[in-house]
């Protein structure tokens, strides 16, 4: 399945891959809560509908794509400016490797790619774009219920 977004602005290959890191995604994108250091299959990050998965990066002709590679649904997203359907604009195109999913799938997908197209117009100019540092996971004590 595909999933298409393109967005009314200007900015080149290099902005893109300058500014849509994997630390920059949670300000892109409302629906990535946060991203995490690395494990034994590399970063982490935690989508609000999903939950905790490994995530990826490749520079690619126009811009980047990322890649879920413990996703069941293979999901990947790119986003790219300089090539077809419309060269002049940012094209973020999503897909997963089903021809068919389950409506609530479908919607989780549909909403990750409008709030990424919302982030990207509101960020993607911006000079300065805040980075998520990780923070440790803080558990309380419960043996002492005064800490």
């Amino acid at each position: 399945m595909e999933f298409f977004e393109i967005i009314d602005i200007q900015t080149s290959e290099e902005e893109i891959r300058k500014k849509i890191i994997i630390d920059n995604l949670p300000a892109f994108c409302n629906e990535i809560e946060a991203v995490d250091a690395c494990d034994e299959m590399g970063r982490v990050i935690f989508f609000r509908q999903w939950g905790r998965f490994h995530i990826q990066r490749d520079d690619i002709m126009g811009g980047v794509r990322f890649s879920v590679p413990d996703c069941p649904n293979a999901l990947c997203w790119t986003v790219s400016t300089g090539h077809g359907p419309q060269a002049e604009k940012v094209t973020l195109y999503a897909t997963i490797n089903r021809t068919e999913q389950d409506n609530g799938f479908i919607r989780a997908t549909r909403a990750l790619s409008a709030a990424f197209k919302q982030g990207i117009k509101q960020n993607m100019l911006k000079q300065a774009i805040k980075t998520q540092v990780p923070q440790p996971i803080v558990i309380s004590d419960l043996r002492n219920p005064d800490k």
